[in-house]
Order: C-alpha cells, then sequence, then structure tokens
C-alpha cells in the first residue's frame, strides 16, 4: 500500500429479497394507460396546475392585505374624529 495510491471504495449494490414481479408490471400498464389516456401527472402538467392556485394565493392575500389597510384607515380616522369631537365639547364645556 502505497502512499499516493488509495484503493476505491465498493460500490453498493442491492439485490432486494421479496420482488414481486406481477405488481411492478401493473404499475407499468397503469403509467402507460395514464400517459396514454392524458393524465399522465409530469412535471410540466404538475406546474402548470400549481401556478394556477399560486397565483390565484397571491391575488387573494393582495386583496386581503389591501383590506386590512383599508380598515386601518378607517379606524384611525374614526379615532380621530372621536377624539377631536371629545376635546371640542370639552372646550365648550369650560368656555361656559
Amino acid at each position: 500500500m502505497s502512499f499516493f495510491s488509495q484503493p476505491k471504495p465498493r460500490r453498493f449494490h442491492h439485490e432486494p429479497i421479496y420482488y414481486d414481479e406481477h405488481t411492478d408490471r401493473v404499475k407499468n400498464i397503469e403509467r402507460r394507460a395514464r400517459k396514454e389516456l392524458g393524465l399522465d401527472s409530469t412535471p410540466e402538467s404538475r406546474r402548470e396546475s400549481l401556478r394556477g392556485v399560486f397565483t390565484n394565493d397571491v391575488r387573494e392575500k393582495r386583496q386581503r392585505r389591501g383590506m386590512i389597510k383599508r380598515n386601518a384607515l378607517i379606524n384611525n380616522t374614526g379615532a380621530v374624529i372621536v377624539i377631536i369631537l371629545v376635546l371640542l365639547l370639552f372646550w365648550i364645556y369650560l368656555s361656559k
């Protein structure tokens, strides 16, 4: 054993103990049937379906954020009006 030549690691090789060929054939038949019918769940088809869901969620979130900002503005405006009215009534009461 030399200093510069290291032994290569053994490759991993696993042979399953229990293997059912029938279920493998059935899965292949189902996969081919889905592909022929257009029900195949390829990454492209999943991406298109997720794109619609994502854009709808983003749109709804933006609308909710806008509603929250509008509600906060209405609440703040109402609070300012109430404070002004209280100060006005207090000023009127003191001027009498």
